[in-house]
């Protein structure tokens, strides 16, 4: 894992009015002749103030199901899910294939906490959130709720409609997903032992990072279930999901994090020094569990001397004691 690629791809977000969105002006074909409903997402414009609205903070969206999100009665407006519905493969995130009433193909693709380049250049709102609109390209679509101006978050609906109009079905999906948001959503479950609503920017002391990273490490939210630090020495970034359990790969080595516990080791040098640290918290099935991560990085002059993998397991063994445990 690779915690800094989770900046996400810049997004170039375009003023929009909802009006051109349903009308050909959009790139897409001509609503009249489609069947797909026009939707009555407000684009009036919208505030600069701090967004204060809990049922979206970063706490609450922890817990969501984000595929009890994307049920039928959400979607109802949009279309009909195919197959199995909903998928989620990471947490926050889901993907739904629908059918609308014309037979036509529908992917939404949902993410809780999506990285915004520039929440300021939201042009209209949807259920009292700033709306961000990317598109359309060709049959794609980005619709954004945001949820935080700084740093920038949002509720994100990627958009793929073949031969309808991918913005105007993102924004209405989008405000049908708010406003389950808003109205006591559907909850994960949550195991003993369980990192499902962990706040890893207020588990580790403040002491710790700034001797490893050095100071100026004020803690910043890497998503929903992380959290990094920018130091005067060093970069941290802590992070975790539900995936395959780590195991020893070419150029990586285990490593012993005490009390039995082993983790996996990369140390990668280049430009600086980068070591990372993966182990699982706790198993669930199938070879999978929630694994955590820790990456330091350091690039400047002097890297090259830098006990980069030694800075990184003092991160890791003043963390382990404060996670929660069956």
């Amino acid at each position: 894992m690779r915690l800094p690629a989770r900046s996400a791809r810049p997004r170039l977000f375009v003023p929009v009015l909802l009006g051109v969105l349903l009308t050909t002006a959009c790139g897409g074909p001509d609503l009249s002749k489609q069947n797909f409903p026009r939707t009555t997402v407000t684009a009036s414009a919208a505030p600069d103030s701090p967004i204060a609205d809990p049922a979206v903070s970063l706490a609450a969206l922890r817990t969501v199901d984000p595929c009890a999100l994307l049920d039928s009665s959400t979607l109802a407006d949009v279309g009909t899910p195919r197959g199995d519905g909903p998928d989620s493969s990471s947490l926050g995130e889901c993907t739904v294939e629908l059918t609308d009433v014309g037979g036509k193909n529908v992917r939404l693709d949902l993410k809780l906490d999506d990285i915004t380049i520039n929440p300021g250049a939201a042009t209209g709102t949807v259920e009292g959130l700033p709306l961000l609109v990317r598109g359309p390209d060709g049959k794609s679509c980005s619709v954004t709720a945001v949820t935080s101006r700084s740093p920038g978050y949002g509720v994100n609906l990627d958009v793929s409609y073949q031969g309808g109009d991918p913005c105007g079905a993102g924004q209405l999906a989008l405000r049908n997903v708010v406003r389950r948001l808003h109205s006591s959503p559907a909850k994960l479950s949550k195991p003993a032992g369980s990192l499902i609503d962990v706040d890893f920017c207020t588990i580790l002391d403040e002491a710790t990072i700034t001797n490893v990273l050095g100071r100026g490490s004020d803690p910043t939210p890497y998503g929903m279930h992380g959290c990094s630090w920018n130091g005067g020495v060093a970069t941290g970034y802590l992070d975790y999901d539900e995936k395959r359990v780590p195991a020893v790969g070419e150029g990586e080595t285990q490593v012993d994090l005490g009390g039995g516990l082993t983790g996996v080791q990369e140390l990668r040098s280049g430009s600086g020094r980068t070591c990372s640290i993966d182990w699982l918290h706790r198993p669930t099935a199938d070879g999978e569990g929630e694994v955590v991560s820790f990456e330091y990085n350091n690039f400047h002059d002097d890297a090259a001397n830098d006990d980069a993998c030694g800075k990184a397991l003092t991160v890791v063994k003043a963390l382990l004691p404060k996670l929660p445990r069956a």
